[in-house]
């Protein structure tokens, strides 16, 4: 079931494509470089219609059609540390694509890796060390479940009883969302009591969890060459709700963790969830003065000159498991999706 935003927006960026109107549009919103998010990669699953945490992945027949079409389009394929030597030194020759995976799940090394490899790509995985140690609850899947497991949820919005019918797929998807986005806007604390409280109630069986990357598997890909290993906190939080102490231990912490783990200095961070109420200033100083050489976030939008000012607040942009089309890509390319978008500035980093 695709929420009727997802659907608005395809048929938007269908006109654009179709009518070509994006190529008249390029020059002025175009960039020097993109990156792009991603999280799961994995063959379709044949995926019950209520599936809302599809869109953090995507096939690997995307993913290959994704690198086509990149190389078609004239981009180089290059890694963090060579985006960011690009920005610093002005090097704007050529277009470049920087492929990033978030998380650590085990699908990036026997899925996302063999496509990487035989393509010839570099890409970054962010590992949050919590999740793959499984001590991180994943409580977007847990959610999930609760919806498609029950005729209707009573839960407390904001001070208020609220009961969700959850009889269809619309229904599902209307409860989903109201509950996400509520859980989002929770401070730490009372968002993971709210999910003790919930999944108490609604959950008795637990959610299966999607494996993650062994030690094993990081370390074989270590070895090759292509992959750039990269922090993603210890236990996932929205930094921003964090107290400054905290925030910086999440971040500088789980440095020192992968560093114990796989003898590794990661020199870039990602920022759980990494909107701008996830992630801002303060967040953004806190990684340049942890020694990160870059800060990357989920703000929509490709790469312009400006960003060297601001390497620790680089925007990307998402495969995500609802626009698998190549004709997206092109769009992402273009950058004029990002442009077109109400109220969203060229350099997002405030």
């Amino acid at each position: 079931m695709t929420p009727p935003m997802t659907r608005l927006r395809r048929a938007a960026m269908d006109g654009l494509y179709y009518t070509r109107a994006f190529r008249l549009l390029e020059r002025h919103a175009g960039g020097i470089g993109v990156i792009f998010t991603l999280h799961h990669v994995r063959p379709a699953s044949g995926h019950r219609v209520f599936s809302p945490n599809r869109i953090l992945e995507i096939t690997p027949a995307f993913l290959t059609e994704t690198i086509r079409v990149c190389r078609q389009a004239g981009h180089d394929f290059v890694s963090l540390d060579e985006a960011r030597r690009r920005l610093v030194e002005k090097d704007f020759h050529t277009p470049f694509v920087c492929f990033t995976l978030d998380d650590g799940y085990a699908d990036n090394y026997t899925t996302a890796f063999p496509i990487f490899r035989e393509h010839g790509v570099p890409f970054t995985i962010f590992l949050c060390t919590g999740m793959l140690q499984q001590r991180v609850r994943s409580w977007w899947l847990d959610l999930e479940d609760i919806v498609a497991r029950h005729p209707r949820v009573e839960v407390v919005l904001n001070g208020e009883q609220r009961v969700f019918s959850c009889a269809n797929d619309r229904a599902k998807v209307r409860t989903f969302e109201a509950i996400y986005w509520s859980l989002r806007r929770m401070p730490v604390e009372a968002q993971a009591e709210y999910l003790d409280r919930l999944v108490t109630r609604y959950l008795t069986t637990p959610v299966e969890r999607p494996p993650m990357l062994t030690r094993a598997m990081v370390n074989e890909m270590l070895r090759d060459g292509l992959f750039t290993p990269g922090a993603h906190t210890l236990s996932h939080p929205a930094l921003a709700k964090l107290g400054r102490e905290e925030m910086i231990a999440e971040m500088g912490r789980s440095r020192e963790r992968l560093k114990e783990m796989y003898g590794v200095d990661t020199r870039h961070v990602a920022y759980p969830f990494g909107d701008a109420a996830s992630a801002a200033r303060r967040e953004f100083a806190a990684a340049r003065e942890l020694g990160f050489e870059t800060g990357v976030t989920t703000r929509k939008g490709v790469l312009y000159p400006e960003h060297a000012g601001f390497l620790h607040a680089l925007p990307r942009v998402s495969l995500n498991g609802d626009y698998q089309r190549s004709r997206y890509v092109e769009l992402y390319l273009s950058g004029v999706p990002f442009r077109l978008q109400p109220g969203l500035p060229r350099i997002n980093v405030v």
